[in-house]
């Protein structure tokens, strides 16, 4: 006889009805306390860590074992190198890390090999995350003795997150981005998110945040990127590389223009700056209504594309969209020359007036 399927209810989870935002609820001292949850399936192996240990929140907890992987774990989180990372980049490797420790904290450090991290970063809904998760603990824990060897060295990502040639979103189609276009025109808040974005390269996380005061006194637009840290340098008033377009940065401008006032270029209402989760849902929702499968995320590959297929070489391409690695650019370059190569006229996209 088969058995029935056992459902757990999650104390203290609460979802705020006008706009689907999960909390763990508690009360202390008469009051009520919302704890952030992170906007993912209630699931979702990330959200489950979350609020397990938005549960655990004034309770004691067991010290870790010394030489266990969640006291090497928590050593790592006090030094000075997790300390030097972006906010961004730090938040990520501590999902990752509640989630091995949930699974294995007490396991010692020095036990762990190769094959485990394997096995657990092929179980991981986000594989390329959590290798990076284990291999900055293992870099870190034996420059500091606290192992003989690095386990995580050799580890790969599988073979499915790291196709070769794979780039991640795609860039749009000039035929998607006239029919965004003509759906949102110019005095709508979607279509100045998508102007900015498109122009600029930036991700939608900085472009929710940049505004007047980051042009310097040369024109220059300045990002300085939240995953990264790394600057970006987008022409604002300056005179125009040869691989860019006066038509593409005064149709931005004009798109811009209507919310111009505040600190932030693409501002919410009352000129507040806008939540990346907002930003991101609204021109969701818009690439939907103007029936484009493509992403925002997408623009910022197209704008690595339009610099070369305009003339532009791969570290002008990065230093523009701010890239760390030439990787995207130098992939354009060669799809670009291989095209190039084989057709009567010029490949890509002609530069407009």
């Amino acid at each position: 006889m088969r058995q029935g399927v056992r459902t757990f209810r999650m104390k203290g989870l609460w979802v705020q009805p006008r706009d689907g935002r999960a909390f763990y609820r508690t009360r202390k001292g008469g009051k009520a306390v919302l704890v952030p949850l992170p906007d993912l399936p209630h699931d979702h192996p990330d959200f489950i860590a979350a609020w397990a240990e938005a549960a655990r929140q004034g309770k004691p907890q067991e010290k870790p074992k010394a030489g266990s992987l969640a006291s090497t774990w928590a050593a790592m989180q006090a030094s000075d190198m997790f300390h030097g990372w972006t906010p961004v980049y730090r938040a990520k490797i501590t999902r990752q890390f509640a989630a091995i420790c949930a699974k294995g904290g007490q396991v010692a450090a020095r036990a762990i090999r190769d094959h485990h991290i394997t096995a657990d970063v092929a179980d991981a809904p986000s594989s390329g995350d959590r290798l990076k998760a284990w291999r900055a603990w293992g870099a870190w824990c034996k420059a500091r003795g606290l192992l003989l060897a690095d386990p995580a060295i050799t580890v790969r990502a599988p073979r499915e997150t790291k196709a070769k040639g794979a780039i991640g979103h795609r860039r749009w189609t000039a035929g998607e981005i006239e029919q965004f276009r003509a759906r949102w025109p110019v005095g709508t808040t979607p279509r100045a998110v998508f102007e900015l974005v498109l122009y600029t390269g930036a991700r939608i996380s900085d472009a929710t945040r940049i505004g007047p005061q980051h042009v310097d006194a040369d024109g220059v637009l300045v990002i300085r990127q939240n995953k990264t840290g790394e600057a970006a340098y987008v022409p604002w008033t300056c005179a125009l590389p040869h691989y860019a377009s006066e038509g593409e940065r005064r149709m931005m401008q004009e798109a811009i223009a209507p919310l111009a006032g505040h600190l932030c270029f693409v501002p919410a209402k009352g000129g507040k700056p806008r939540s990346i989760k907002s930003a991101t849902q609204m021109m969701l929702k818009a690439c939907a209504t103007a029936d484009v499968t493509a992403t925002t995320h997408g623009l910022r590959k197209t704008r690595a594309a339009l610099i070369i297929e305009r003339g532009g070489n791969s570290s002008e391409s990065a230093a523009w969209t701010g890239h760390i690695s030439k990787k995207i650019a130098e992939h354009y370059q060669r799809e670009y020359d291989r095209r190039a190569a084989v057709m009567g006229t010029k490949a890509g996209i002609e530069k407009e007036a």
